[in-house]
């Protein structure tokens, strides 16, 4: 049947059962003692879906429930453990750009093997997490990257891809068949000399602005965020003008941070560009540790990417374990003179990244005001 991709996800969630189109980004709402009622229907189904189901896949533009075997047509994922609802996942560090501004710094660890893969898979299924990003290092470039976009699938997570955008030719066909929620590519540069300068890979413009075009001639959805260090301040408007010319979604931000070793260079090539800050702003309150979720690709969980010294191992620990993070500091810092500070009632700076600039020694005029 044409529904035996499995485009629909019906996800129990907190208090109400989700059901969302993979392919048309389309989601509807039940009461969430729904859920055992379509469970019985799908010990003992009826050959056709009850009207009161159609009814609901066809407000996510869902038509094709209506032959024998329409209960295997879509994926019931399980109640949650916990109440988690997103995480990204470093799949690798490994990238095919070397970016100076990265703050990995060096990226040299490969992801685990396969069986590891499906470990972490069930425990984030297990703890609720429904929305999850694959990123890296270069996702794209993973050895493993197909067979843990299939599985990831197959399980009903809704998909994000984050990319340098070189290799996105390469897995248009498993995209178009299984459609992630949205490829998220970074852009350094509007021309080919400034790509070299920005990531030090002399063919990668041309790959990455083709892939663009490619992913959005297939109907996959496509978010750009543009990447501004002073190898390519120059052609900020430029590359913000391709963006709009395509009509692809873009944010431009400039704001780097220190490694997570605690090295400052990427901070000597952060431009001073004016533009209106889009993203990191936890203004009602971080969810890290308590909604989201960060994964290494040593397969370690923690509440933000910035603490790897909080964190779980999701291949040797139950997920329940994961209730350790509540010690995640937060949004706001907690240095001695935040008690005295005028704004602290409205701070957005937040801990973590705070932390980090104060590792390197580099807080100051940075990340706080004051």
């Amino acid at each position: 049947m044409t529904s035996a991709v499995q485009s629909v996800v019906v996800a129990p969630r907190e208090d109400h059962l989700l059901f969302v189109n993979r392919r048309t980004g389309l989601a509807a709402v039940l009461p969430l003692e729904a859920v055992d009622c379509l469970r019985s229907l799908r010990k003992a189904p009826p050959p056709y879906p009850p009207i009161w189901f159609r009814d609901v896949l066809a407000i996510t533009g869902e038509d094709t429930f209506f032959e024998d075997g329409w209960h295997d047509g879509f994926v019931m994922r399980r109640s949650p453990r916990l109440g988690f609802e997103r995480a990204a996942w470093e799949i690798t560090e490994r990238c095919n750009f070397r970016c100076p501004h990265c703050y990995l710094d060096e990226k040299t660890q490969s992801g685990p093997d396969m069986e590891s893969r499906l470990r972490i898979l069930g425990q984030l299924e297990d703890a609720g997490c429904l929305w999850l990003q694959l990123t890296g290092g270069e996702v794209l470039a993973d050895p493993l990257f197909g067979e843990t976009y299939r599985a990831a699938w197959k399980r009903g997570f809704l998909l994000t891809i984050s990319t340098n955008g070189q290799f996105i030719k390469r897995w248009i066909e498993l995209f178009g068949e299984m459609p992630p929620h949205r490829l998220t590519v970074s852009l350094y540069g509007a021309s080919s000399a400034t790509y070299v300068a920005a990531t030090k890979n002399g063919c990668a413009f041309k790959d990455v602005i083709d892939g663009l075009d490619s992913a959005r001639q297939a109907g996959i959805a496509v978010r750009v965020s543009i990447m501004v260090t002073t190898a390519n301040a120059h052609e900020v408007d430029e590359m913000e003008r391709m963006m709009r010319a395509r009509g692809v979604d873009y944010h431009t931000y400039s704001k780097l941070s220190p490694t997570l070793r605690g090295r400052t260079f990427p901070l000597e090539i952060e431009a001073d560009i004016k533009r209106v800050p889009a993203f990191f702003h936890e203004r009602g309150g971080c969810a890290g540790g308590t909604k989201s979720l960060h994964i290494y690709v040593s397969g370690r969980a923690s509440p933000c990417r910035l603490l790897p010294n909080i964190s779980v191992d999701l291949l040797t620990e139950d997920i329940s374990t994961l209730s350790r993070m509540e010690l995640h500091p937060g949004t706001r810092p907690t240095k001695p003179e935040c008690a005295h500070c005028p704004s602290a009632a409205q701070c957005t700076t937040c801990a973590p990244v705070y932390a980090l600039h104060k590792k390197a020694r580099s807080t100051r005029g940075r990340v706080c005001r004051w």
